[in-house]
């Protein structure tokens, strides 16, 4: 990638993560933003690359880049347990009716949003550690902040046209279930939001998946 693109990614070959100065703008990253803003967008996409090293393409190579199977048999079985459960939760995202997301296509990039979230909020909160705690802005508060910021950056508006041709060949899911997915898995969602069982974002306890 040049320096300008506005993208990130993991190589497997090499085990890095690279981030172009293109994102390291806002609204990916905004040095007059406050912490819970910068956690919640650029932060998300620093762990969802560094949680490609760990999805089911990044997990088949070793730490120096060698294709071989470098795991337990046991954890394997509950690897690829629990990463069934997010392809199954994408094969039920519908964009119209009859067009669905097919789970295993886009299974890397869902399980990289969802580990990336889980890493960054905790990263989040192990910074306001020994600190005062931040004031709540427009009513709110800096965890809601957290998911507002990934909600903005990830989630957009795209013509139906184009999400026909992107469930069929884009190994990411459109940006509505970026949000969507990995958001409605966090047990820390719910409580920011004080959202109740049974809502759309709150999947139950025995569906949620949790890959790491």
């Amino acid at each position: 990638m040049t320096p300008p693109t506005s993208d990130a990614y993991y190589s497997p070959l090499q085990n890095e993560i690279v981030f172009p100065a293109g994102i390291l703008q806002p609204p990916g990253f905004d040095n007059t933003a406050v912490d819970a803003v910068n956690y919640g967008s650029i932060g998300v996409v620093i762990g969802h690359e560094v949680s490609h090293g760990f999805d089911d393409q990044g997990a088949q190579y070793d730490y120096l880049g060698r294709l071989r199977n470098w795991w337990t048999d046991k954890d394997r079985a509950q690897f690829q347990e629990r990463a069934a459960c997010v392809a199954n939760q994408f094969d039920n995202y519908f964009i119209e009716p009859g067009v669905h997301h097919n789970g295993k296509l886009v299974l890397g990039e869902s399980i990289g949003d969802l580990g990336g979230t889980k890493i960054a909020f905790a990263a989040y909160k192990k910074s306001l550690q020994g600190k005062p705690r931040p004031p709540d802005i427009d009513g709110f508060t800096p965890e809601q902040q957290f998911f507002i910021a990934w909600g903005q950056w990830r989630g957009d508006a795209v013509r139906i046209e184009e999400q026909r041709v992107s469930v069929q060949s884009d190994p990411h899911p459109v940006g509505k279930f970026r949000v969507i997915g990995p958001l409605s898995n966090l047990p820390e969602f719910q409580r920011a939001f004080g959202c109740k069982a049974g809502l759309p974002m709150v999947r139950p306890p025995d569906k949620r998946c949790e890959v790491w």
